[in-house]
């Protein structure tokens, strides 16, 4: 608690005017004036007192000196500025870290000095006017006819041998303690400090209101000099946080604890006393950065003392009696740091620290943060900081100041290498517009956080801070219609407790405007972040917490309770909000967490309650079982209106056909349905009837791994034929065991539809028996499906002969089919490789097919098995120059060897049309790699925009040499054993030290060059490693050197973007192209997604969905 705080009211704007002790009275010398209570009060010429003999005086007074002034042709304004005149005066105890003595002093208090005389006769000297004072106590015998010159110093007067300090070089001032007044000052840009000591309260409380209102409002001093500021420039530089729009920098004195009240008002005898006193202050300098607040040493070179971040701030005031600010500080899991200091430009710091937390949080309508500031302070305007970037979708800021604002968090949480930890992207949805994903850390980071955690590190999980920085710079963020969080572990956060967060949570407040429920203060901290995530964004309608919990809190350790009774720590704290209507979040994701009965307990109250307006459930994998599921179902028949989405996938419950077309009959505006590897009970039943299907509005059908019987396929033929099916955007029979009539059949409805389909529409039918039964009626519903359907995935779909692979080669180069996409990854074929006539013909495929747009040949080599076309997909790359549609390529995993690269690179020089190349594990090496860049930029190629790196072809080329350096690394040891005894006569001292350690130490450098000379057999392997390493090294450099010449060539003329189909954002402003991922730049026909993502931000900042500001920055405390 600040000085100014106890026992004083921080409202006014004011300090109040205490009585003033007789035995000791303050003089003002000016214009006289009698006051009320009978002590002399001679103020600047201006003040007249009530009574007439004071009025008489006045007028009298001003009458002469008027009359002077007239008389007087020398005068001039700036003499009139030089003029002292007293407005205080006292005996003190004026102290400083050298003063050595115990009598007191009397200080003068004038409009441009403090002085000090060893006497009060010493300042009548100088001030005339003060021994008349000192005469006439009573103001009724004060003489009316005051001389003038009285008022004035004597000529011979010296200041610089009595001044303290020029009032305009005062940088703070503030009370120590009840009889205590500090006094910091520059003395030749030297900091200094005096402590004045006084007799009484109402003394301290009397000097304190003069000096304070006598201080000039702006002057030099309270700002170091430009050179000082330059070096402040470069140490914020050096630490990344230099913003020059927000940049200022003030003279501080960091106060120490105030010292104890003493019991009594004597004047203290002791001499150390004041001179502990003036040395318990620190001179400063305060620099405000973009992310946070340093203080460096008052030096003319700076040193950092400490460094407190922006976002952390809870707390402010200011004293509106002296030059005092109080700044509390707090970081999750910690207590409050505060931060006392004093500075003439108090207000300005206030302002500017003010204005800086209203940047860094551009969104946040409520901010977690307390002021107790005079109310002029309060009601003054604020300047905002600009942003620099002339478009506010640069890296540097993001959407709605995201980028930004997580950086202040990671500084203000002590962890600012989190900044290139922490890796997003920004995708685009059609049903909830931008959603933000976090995607797994580039390492694990435990950071600051280290102690805070409570499991062990991992490479895929985020520190407890890292968490909370995410969560809270997507607090308020009105840009993102979702979150995403999946893969992402947040068992970190689970009963994990912050037990000195009282303070923000008292200022939080909802998007509706309702404070935080003090049941909500008790809880964990993932909880209660997941809740506020919910309550403080009115545009988000998506959570989606996919595998982040994997396990209830019993299995993570961090509760000995049963896992029904714990549950997993997330659901039970988002159901309670949803129940209450009190968020627009309606699409919850928990798949891949196990679900207690806790958990489900919540999970079926909120389903069954109209009021949540349940649009979307995703529990696939969470442990659901028959009498689960049929309960969930039942339930989620309130929200036949709402509800659009479902997915009840791998769960072990065995469903009831009829009850499942029962229930999902009532889902008219069902769009997104799952049911992937569902148990269903062996009803002659259709998994979903006709009448069941034509009733939903279904954009994606997943019916992955249910064997459908021919019932179901009938009903499914049916439904595709009819214009109900024209909306659907992916429909998915992956393992379901159906066989190439089954396909066809469907194909061929799709095909037949009055209506046109969807032109997005994708089958994935991998992984069944096509060639089992019913192939050349697949391949006829190929030919014969027109452009109704112009994407097919196709995985793992297995050929017994060469022939059948050869047919299907055919069917593709035929000009009737219409597919612009294909998915052709690990096929499987009888061979390891596929025949030279299979590869001829998918070259004619790829030379004369003029629709396919994205073509993927992935293959995989295991030791089970092999899928993949092999390297004679080489000789079907040479016809890439005859292809003028295709414009994305995979072919990774097929050990096209360099031969293949060749062919390849020779192809591109002519291909105009390819845009995306994926490579990688094609046993490439560097010479392959090397022709091949050498090809797209030698030829001008202008069209290539992306070329993956083979990563896994560079280890295993280098993986050769590492292996044989390490073998030659353990000969050498084995022969350096074998030779230390023969070594004994030439280096006996090692040899009885490697006999006292029992031949566990090595022999020296001298010895081993001896015996490496006297061994032919080791220095031809010494020899062989350095060459091996060399090797090593230089290979790296020249991976080094295509990679950037690659990348260098690739960014020629791309420009710049931020979103597209992964539009994770850049780096921050101090660490250029190093955070949250990097950027790729989208293709104007191949990544539509980032073109929906830019327009979707553009809808979004017109309709004026980038966050709500708020002019005062805080809230009052009264």
């Amino acid at each position: 608690m600040p000085s100014f705080l106890r026992g004083h009211s921080t409202r006014a704007t004011a300090a109040p005017q205490l009585p003033v002790s007789p035995a000791f009275m303050p003089i003002e010398i000016g214009v006289p004036a009698v006051n009320p209570v009978g002590s002399v009060n001679i103020n600047a010429g201006v003040d007249i007192a009530a009574n007439s003999t004071g009025n008489a005086i006045a007028k009298a007074s001003l009458s002469r000196a008027s009359s002077r002034r007239s008389n007087s042709s020398l005068s001039t304004s700036s003499d009139a500025a030089n003029v002292k005149t007293v407005l205080h005066a006292g005996e003190v105890i004026a102290g400083s870290g050298l003063l050595r003595g115990k009598k007191r002093d009397f200080v003068v208090l004038t409009n441009l000095e403090l002085l000090r005389f060893k006497t009060r006769a010493k300042a009548a000297e100088v001030f005339p006017g003060l021994a008349l004072v000192q005469r006439q106590p009573s103001s009724s015998s004060l003489s009316s006819s005051l001389a003038s010159s009285s008022l004035q110093m004597t000529e011979s007067f010296s200041s610089s041998d009595s001044t303290i300090c020029a009032l305009s070089s005062i940088t703070a001032l503030f009370e120590l303690g009840p009889l205590y007044i500090e006094v910091a000052y520059l003395d030749s840009s030297i900091p200094r400090s005096t402590v004045l000591q006084l007799q009484s309260r109402a003394e301290a409380e009397t000097w304190l209101s003069k000096l304070y209102s006598a201080l000039p409002k702006v002057t030099a001093a309270h700002s170091p000099s430009l050179s000082t500021q330059e070096s402040l420039k470069a140490c914020l530089l050096a630490r990344n946080d230099y913003y020059a729009p927000s940049f200022r920098a003030f003279r501080v004195v960091l106060q120490q604890p105030t010292p104890p009240k003493h019991s009594s008002h004597k004047i203290s005898s002791s001499s150390d006393e004041l001179s502990k006193l003036a040395n318990n202050s620190t001179h400063a300098l305060l620099a405000v950065g973009h992310y946070a607040l340093h203080l460096f040493s008052d030096s003319t070179q700076p040193t950092p003392l400490s460094s407190h971040g922006l976002v952390a701030l809870i707390h402010l005031a200011m004293s509106p009696r002296d030059s005092t600010l109080y700044l509390s500080f707090r970081a999750p899991l910690s207590p409050i740091r505060s931060l006392e200091l004093a500075s003439c430009a108090a207000k300005d710091i206030i302002q500017t620290v003010r204005s800086c937390v209203e940047h860094l949080r551009p969104c946040w309508a409520e901010y977690p943060l307390t002021m107790d500031v005079p109310e002029y302070v309060q009601d003054e305007p604020l300047v905002p900081i600009p942003i620099i970037a002339s478009d506010e979708d640069d890296p540097t800021y993001g959407y709605n100041g995201f980028n930004m604002t997580l950086a202040a968090y990671c500084v203000a949480f002590g962890i600012p290498s989190a900044r290139n930890n922490i890796i997003f992207e920004i995708i685009w949805d059609e049903d909830n517009g931008l959603v933000f994903k976090l995607l797994p850390p580039r390492h694990s980071s435990l950071g600051a956080s280290s102690s805070l955690s409570t499991l062990s590190a991992t490479t895929s999980e985020y520190s407890i801070l890292e968490l909370l920085a995410v969560m809270r710079s997507l607090r308020w963020n009105e840009a993102f219609g979702g979150i995403s969080f999946a893969g992402v572990s947040l068992a970190r956060l689970v009963d994990v407790y912050d037990h000195y967060s009282a303070i923000e949570l008292d200022q939080t407040r909802t998007a509706t405007g309702r404070r935080i429920s003090k049941f909500m203060k008790g809880l964990p901290i993932l909880k209660l972040e997941l809740q506020l995530l919910m309550l403080c964004s009115t545009a988000l309608r998506l959570l989606n917490l996919d595998s982040c919990l994997l396990s209830p809190s019993s299995a993570s350790g961090y509760s000995s309770a049963p896992a029904a009774e714990t549950g997993c720590g997330a659901i039970d704290a988002l159901m309670q909000v949803a129940k209450r209507a009190t968020s627009n979040v309606d699409s919850f994701v928990f798949s891949n967490i196990s679900i207690d009965l806790y958990d489900f307990d919540y999970l079926v109250d909120v389903s069954s309650t109209r009021a949540a307006h349940l649009r979307n459930v995703e529990l696939a994998h969470c442990g659901l079982y028959e009498r689960e599921i049929s309960l969930l179902l039942q339930a989620l028949e309130v929200h036949e209106n709402t509800l659009e989405g479902l997915d009840i996938s791998e769960n072990p419950g065995r469903v009831s056909v009829h009850a499942l077309n029962e229930s999902l009959y009532r889902f008219q505006y069902m769009r997104n349905l799952y049911m992937r590897k569902l148990l269903i009970t062996s009803e002659d039943l259709p998994l979903l009837s006709f009448d069941t299907l034509a009733n939903m509005r279904l954009k994606r059908l997943v019916l992955d791994g249910i064997r459908l019987r021919p019932v179901s396929v009938e009903h499914l033929t049916r439904y595709l034929e009819t214009s109900s099916a024209c909306s659907l955007v992916q429909f998915s029979i992956q393992s379901c065991l159906v066989n190439g009539r089954d396909i066809a059949s469907m194909l061929t409805a799709i095909g037949r539809c009055r209506s046109t389909p969807h032109p997005d529409l994708t089958v994935y039918i991998g992984d069944n028996p096509i060639c089992q039964s019913g192939f050349s009626e697949f391949l006829t519903s190929l030919t014969n499906i027109g452009s109704n359907l112009k994407r097919i995935s196709m995985p793992r779909i297995e050929f017994t002969t060469d022939s059948m692979l050869c047919s299907f080669f055919l069917v593709l180069a035929d000009s009737r089919c219409k597919l612009t996409h294909l998915d052709l990854s690990l096929l499987l074929i009888p061979d390891a490789d596929a025949s030279g006539e299979a590869c001829d013909l998918l070259g004619e495929v790829i030379a004369h097919n003029t629709t396919i747009r994205s073509l993927n040949l992935t293959g995989e080599t295991s030791k089970l098995q092999v899928a993949r076309i092999g390297h004679g997909i080489g000789r079907a790359l040479a016809r890439l120059s005859e292809n003028n549609t295709l414009r994305e390529l995979f072919i990774e995993g097929n050990e096209i060897s360099v031969d293949g690269a060749m062919v390849l690179a020779k192809a591109l020089t002519t291909n105009r049309s390819l845009r995306r190349l994926h490579l990688d594990d094609n046993d490439i090496n560097l010479q392959g790699f090397t022709a091949l860049v050498n090809s797209i930029v030698n030829s001008g190629n202008h069209v290539v925009r992306y070329v993956s790196r083979p990563s896994r072809d560079q280890d295993r080329q280098l993986k050769n040499l590492r292996e044989l350096c390490a073998r030659l690394e353990s000969e050498i040891a084995s022969l350096r054993k074998q030779k230390r005894p023969q070594s004994s006569d030439l280096s006996p001292s090692i040899n009885r030290h490697s006999r006292s350690s029992s031949n566990t130490s090595t022999i020296s450098a001298s010895a081993a060059l001896t015996a490496a000379a006297a061994s032919p057999d080791i220095a031809h392997k010494l020899e062989a490693k350095v060459k091996a390493t060399e090797t090593i090294r230089v290979l790296e450099l020249e991976w080094k050197k295509v990679y950037d010449r690659l990348d260098s060539y690739l960014k020629r003329e791309q420009p710049r973007a931020l979103a597209g189909k992964r539009s994770s954002y850049g780096s921050l402003p101090m660490n250029a192209r190093a955070s949250f991922g990097s950027i790729e730049v989208p293709d104007d026909e191949q990544d539509e997604e980032g073109e929906k993502v830019r327009k979707a931000w553009e809808r979004l900042k017109g309709a004026g969905r980038q966050g709500r500001k708020i002019s005062a920055g805080g809230r009052v405390v009264k």
